[in-house]
């Protein structure tokens, strides 16, 4: 059987005397230092989360802002080539009346031209036929022969 001496009774003793010294050296600490390192992996859990959460939300933010940039660039871009299309026909149309004038101009400045050439040309003939009636009648012409001289070369000549 077992023997229960002093020896046994001094070991059991030092055995629970050690439990509690080590209890309260050394396993009060190290729950302590487990616990509060449970809560740091808790809280940087949650931190992660947050942040995990807060970069979607960014996410989604930052992928609205680009749909609206691009809706706005879309729309810039049909209003610019709209003015330009707009602007371009204005163009042509001041483009077609500044040559529409500069015709009409030039049509006006022949017709004066042709008139006064038909002028000098009735001034001219008038002259020629003067002098050539002069020569083969060889007199002077009188102002009313002149007129009546002028007359018929007009009439010949269609003017």
């Amino acid at each position: 059987m077992i023997s229960i001496n002093a020896t046994v009774i001094l070991t059991i003793l030092n055995f629970i005397l050690l439990i509690f010294v080590l209890g309260a050296v050394l396993w009060k600490p190290m729950l302590k230092f487990l616990d509060d390192r449970a809560r740091k992996i808790e809280e940087s859990l949650k931190l992660a989360e947050e942040n995990k959460k807060r970069a979607e939300e960014l996410k989604t933010e930052h992928d609205q802002i680009i749909k609206d940039a691009r809706i706005k660039s879309a729309e810039i871009i049909d209003k610019a080539k709209s003015s330009a299309s707009t602007e371009s026909r204005e163009m042509i149309a001041e483009a077609k009346e500044h040559t529409q004038s500069m015709i009409d101009s030039a049509k006006s400045e022949i017709l004066m031209e042709a008139e006064q050439i038909k002028q000098d040309l009735g001034k001219e003939v008038a002259s020629m036929t003067v002098n050539l009636a002069e020569k083969v009648l060889e007199r002077e012409i009188t102002k009313d022969d002149h007129k009546e001289l002028i007359n018929k070369n007009l009439d010949s000549l269609g003017l």
